[in-house]
C-alpha cells in the first residue's frame, strides 16, 4: 500500500512538472499556444533535447521519491531531531498483580527520594550530596558566564555484594539525565563475560559493542577487577581495559563508567594501569549492613509485598545474620531477599493446611523455618 502511494506521488509530481513547463512556455510565448508548444516539442526534437527531457523526467521522479520517503519517515533521514517526541528516562513498568503496564518517568527528585528511603548507607549519601553540590555550582558558574572546568565523572564503587551499588548507579544515571549531564542516563550492566572474548582479535570489538550500547548513559562494570586479575598469556582482560580506556577518552562527555567490586581487589585493579588511575579519581565505599539495618531491610521488603511480620522477629533474625556475615557467599540485602522467599514458602505451607490462618501475616515459626533451610 505504501509503495502504491509512493508511485502515485511520483507520477503526480511528474505531471505537475510538465504542466508547469507548459504554463511557463505560454507565459513567455502566448502566441504559440499550449498545443503548439507540445507540437514544437516533438517536431524539433534532437538527440540533445531528448537527453535533456529524459534527465528532467528522471530528476522529477527522483525528487518525488525522496519527497515521499521524507514524508513517510523523516526521522530515518535525520530531519527530525533524535529524541523528538520521546522523554528520556521513561520506562515501562508492569504491575505483576494486575498485569497493567504504564509509562513512568523518574526525575532527579524521584531518584533522590528513592535513595533517601534506602536503609543505612550514610557515607554513600554524603558522597551523592557532594556530587549534587558540584553540579549545582557548575550550573551557576555557567549562568554567570564563568568558566567550568572538565571533571572526571567516572567512579569506583567498593563494597561487598548486596549493598546497593547497582541501585545507586542507576540513580546517578537518572540524576545526570535530569540535570542535562547525560542525554539518556540509562544504565548498562556488564561483567567480564560481556567484555572479554576467548580468541585473539575478538575482545576489543566485543568491549566496544558494550560501550556503544551505554553511550549517553552509565556503563556499570561489576567485579571489574577480574579484567586484570589473570596473568597468563592467553587472557584478554587487559585488551578489554585498553579498548575501554580509548572509548572513554573518545567520548569523555557522553559516557560515565562506574567500576565496582571488593575494596582490596578494586584498589589493585585501578593501580594496574595508569590510564585507570587517571580517569577513576572518585571512589565511593559501600559498607556492609549491620544486623539492625538488615532487619529493617527485611521488614521493608515484607511490607512492600504486603506481609506483616511478628512482633520481636529481630530477636530470631539478628543472631542468624551475625553468624552468616563471614560467609564468602553472604549477600547482605540479597540474602534478606532470599530469606524472605523461603519465609513465604514456609508461610504458604503452613497456611495451606489451615483455612482460617491469615495469608497476610508471618509467624515467628515461618522465619525460623526459613533460617533452618538457609
Amino acid at each position: 500500500m505504501q509503495n502504491f502511494l509512493n508511485a502515485r506521488f511520483i507520477l503526480a509530481f511528474i505531471l505537475i512538472g510538465v504542466a508547469t513547463a507548459g504554463v511557463s512556455a505560454l507565459l513567455f510565448n502566448p502566441q504559440l499556444g499550449f498545443f503548439g508548444w507540445i507540437g514544437s516539442l516533438f517536431s524539433e526534437m534532437t538527440a540533445l533535447r531528448f537527453v535533456g527531457v529524459a534527465l528532467t523526467m528522471v530528476s522529477a521522479a527522483s525528487v518525488g521519491y525522496i519527497a515521499s520517503r521524507l514524508g513517510a519517515d523523516p526521522a530515518a533521514s535525520g530531519f527530525v531531531p533524535i529524541g523528538s517526541g520521546y522523554t528520556y528516562g521513561r520506562r515501562l513498568t508492569t504491575d505483576s498483580a494486575t498485569g497493567e503496564t504504564r509509562m513512568v518517568t523518574r526525575t532527579a527528585d524521584n531518584a533522590l527520594d528513592d535513595l533517601d528511603m534506602m536503609v543505612g548507607l550514610a557515607s554513600v549519601k554524603t558522597e551523592i550530596n557532594k556530587l549534587l553540590a558540584s553540579l549545582e555550582v557548575e550550573r551557576r558558574r555557567r549562568e554567570q558566564g564563568l568558566p567550568v572546568f572538565a571533571t572526571s565523572r567516572h567512579m569506583v564503587f567498593t563494597g561487598p555484594p548486596g549493598v546497593g551499588k547497582t541501585v545507586v548507579a542507576r540513580a546517578i544515571g537518572d540524576i545526570y539525565r535530569s540535570l542535562g549531564v547525560l542525554r539518556k542516563g540509562h544504565l548498562i550492566e556488564a561483567d567480564r563475560s560481556q567484555l572479554v572474548a576467548s580468541y585473539v582479535g575478538q575482545t576489543a570489538p566485543k568491549t566496544l559493542d558494550v560501550c556503544r550500547s551505554a553511550l549517553d548513559g552509565v556503563l556499570f562494570i561489576d567485579e571489574a577487577y577480574s579484567l586484570s586479575a589473570a596473568e597468563w598469556k592467553g587472557d584478554f582482560g587487559r585488551e578489554a581495559i585498553e579498548a575501554l580506556l580509548k572509548y572513554m577518552e573518545d567520548h569523555r562527555d557522553r559516557l560515565v563508567v562506574i567500576v565496582a567490586g571488593y575494596p582490596a581487589e578494586m584498589h589493585r585493579f585501578i593501580a594496574s594501569n595508569p590510564g585507570l588511575a587517571s580517569r577513576f579519581t572518585k571512589t565511593i565505599d559501600f559498607p556492609p549492613y549491620d544486623a539492625i539495618e538488615l532487619c529493617e531491610i527485611f521488614r521493608a521488603m515484607a511490607s512492600e509485598q504486603q506481609y506483616l511480620l511478628p512482633i520481636g522477629f529481630e530477636a530470631a533474625l539478628a543472631p542468624w545474620i551475625d553468624s552468616q556475615r563471614d560467609d564468602p557467599q553472604w549477600g547482605n540485602a540479597r540474602s534478606m531477599r532470599t530469606l524472605l522467599e523461603k519465609t513465604r514458602e514456609a508461610h504458604a505451607l503452613r497456611t495451606s493446611r489451615d483455612p482460617n490462618a491469615s495469608v497476610a501475616e508471618f509467624e515467628l515459626s515461618d522465619i525460623q523455618s526459613a533460617i533452618r533451610d538457609s
